[in-house]
């Protein structure tokens, strides 16, 4: 997973993506770390062990997209 899943994964409004300062938020929520996040990505169990619909949402579209090739 990287920033680059998250600034195009269909969001829940007419624009795709979701903003970096939400995500910086949700990321200190969960205890997460940003910057490791936008330097080098992080592993989809870690955004999935959250439970949280945003990230679940997030490893789905990534998952799909890999699928696709």
């Amino acid at each position: 997973m990287t920033v680059d899943h998250l600034r195009r994964a269909p969001g829940f409004s007419a624009q795709p993506g979701f903003c970096a300062q939400g995500g910086r938020e949700w990321f200190a929520y969960y205890g997460l770390d940003w910057g490791a996040f936008v330097r080098d990505g992080i592993d989809a169990d870690t955004l999935e062990a959250t439970g949280d619909a945003l990230g679940l949402h997030l490893v789905a579209f990534a998952r799909a997209e890999a699928a696709r090739g």
